[in-house]
């Protein structure tokens, strides 16, 4: 079946509690659990006004996955790139094509909205992921670091 792409609905709070709740687990956030309440909020937060985008993936099945994307003004060229923040398949789905559908959407929705790239942040550690991403891009020649503010 072919992946459907789609904004995510506040019907799809369950589903994406459960899926937000393995994505922190992957990403070493122990057993912090997602509630509904939360994904309701995350859901509503979502804004083509504010310019977030939470796409979700779908194979027929339910919600597999999701990406979290927003406009980010870049000043080199003056105009916006696209950030995506986070992509999440569920371990079950994974190999069936959703990250690099959630990808190609993101892709035509920055294309639309004039974005110059779109880029994204990968753990080191991550090799499945680095090896799907490419084939769909090319590396950055910068590293990224962060300050943890909480």
């Amino acid at each position: 079946m072919t992946p459907r792409i789609r904004p995510l609905q506040k019907s799809d709070a369950p589903g994406l509690a459960a899926l937000v709740t393995g994505y922190r687990r992957a990403m070493g956030a122990g057993g912090s659990e997602m509630l509904e309440t939360d994904a309701h909020r995350l859901i509503s937060s979502a804004d083509a006004d504010l310019n977030i985008l939470l796409l979700g993936a779908d194979a027929g099945t339910g919600l597999l996955g999701f990406a979290l994307a927003f406009d980010l003004p870049e000043i080199i060229s003056g105009r916006n790139a696209g950030q995506l923040d986070d992509l999440f398949v569920a371990p079950e789905a994974r190999g069936i094509g959703l990250a690099r559908a959630l990808i190609g959407r993101l892709t035509e929705i920055g294309i639309v909205r004039g974005w110059t790239h779109l880029r994204w942040l990968v753990p080191q550690d991550n090799i499945a992921a680095r090896r799907l991403y490419e084939t769909l891009a090319e590396p950055a020649p910068w590293d990224s670091f962060r300050i943890t503010l909480a």
